[in-house]
């Protein structure tokens, strides 16, 4: 799977429809101030794929 564009509105600290596009294929980095929402572009992709725990998520089996 391979995300090319990630809108995001009214989530979070994402009131304002923001739109993230521009995802390199191979290599994508989150980066920002303190405070920015970095961890909520996480949030927003894991509650669009209906994942309840990362942790549980990422984990091996």
């Amino acid at each position: 799977m391979r995300i090319e564009e990630l809108v995001i509105e009214g989530f979070k600290s994402y009131p304002v429809r923001t739109q993230v596009t521009g995802w390199d294929p191979s290599f994508n980095a989150i980066t920002g101030l303190n405070g920015s929402g970095k961890s909520n572009i996480l949030d927003a992709i894991v509650f669009v794929l209906g994942i309840n725990d990362v942790k549980q998520a990422s984990s091996p089996t």
